[in-house]
């Protein structure tokens, strides 16, 4: 977001604040079945959800796979709301979650948000992947030949980029037959892609070139398997900062 842009600017660019437009976009994320991300406790805490309903007289979400999260998120006052459907950013606030039952199951309740912060692809920015011991993608032909083993430079639920030195084989849209990225013992990402673009951003003998690759058909687990790592990475990284 620029820092030239004043609060009355940045309300209107990015702000929703109609009570019809808000429960569109919520609804959007119910009926797309999207991971959320509910921060809470300065951002120390977390759990990754869904949004199961979003009406006037409140949003209801899940609870997550932590069940001491769970028990933190029960005594917050308040909480952040994250999702990135199709690579857009979407963040609200919640007041004051409540755990009750909702049909049969156990659930978190806030009250509607005043105004969501919709910001898209180009304003949001990847989460940049340590360089050390680096994540990296396998690229597969569709006669399951390896195209390239590249370490990953940044990564979103959307799509990865990475930087290679030298003129890259690959093009702006060719399609990539598979994606192959292991994040742990049990969780490994394997979908289509398609190469979204190929930019020079060192010019030298060799060269060093940004590739940016969406992802295609990403399985729904494998969507909540790179979001969980990326909250991850960032709490990591919170913990680092100075206090």
């Amino acid at each position: 977001m620029s820092a030239s842009l004043s609060n009355e600017q940045i309300e209107d660019k990015f702000f929703l604040l109609g009570q019809r437009e808000i429960l569109g976009i919520l609804n959007d994320l119910v009926h797309r079945r999207e991971p959320v991300t509910v921060y809470f406790n300065e951002g120390r805490e977390f759990i990754v959800t869904l949004i199961l309903s979003a009406r006037d007289d409140g949003l209801v979400f899940d609870i997550g796979g932590d069940a001491r999260a769970n028990k933190l998120l029960e005594k917050a006052s308040s909480c952040v709301f994250q999702a990135l459907p199709d690579g857009i950013r979407v963040q609200f606030s919640g007041l004051d979650p409540q755990r009750f039952t909702w049909g049969d199951q156990d659930a978190f309740w806030v009250p509607i948000p005043p105004r969501v912060i919709r910001m898209q692809r180009r304003e949001y920015f990847r989460n940049q992947l340590p360089i050390v011991d680096p994540l990296k993608v396998r690229l597969y032909n569709d006669q399951a030949e390896t195209l390239a083993y590249w370490p990953i430079y940044d990564l979103c639920v959307g799509g990865l980029s990475v930087q290679v030195s030298g003129p890259p084989q690959i093009r702006v849209q060719d399609r990539i037959a598979k994606l192959h990225i292991v994040l742990g013992i049990r969780n490994v990402v394997r979908c289509e892609g398609m190469v979204r673009h190929v930019s020079q951003i060192e010019k030298s003998k060799q060269g060093k070139y940004r590739i940016g690759i969406s992802f295609h058909k990403l399985p729904h687990e494998m969507d909540v398997a790179i979001q969980r790592h990326i909250n991850q990475l960032e709490y990591e990284r919170r913990k680092l900062l100075p206090k």
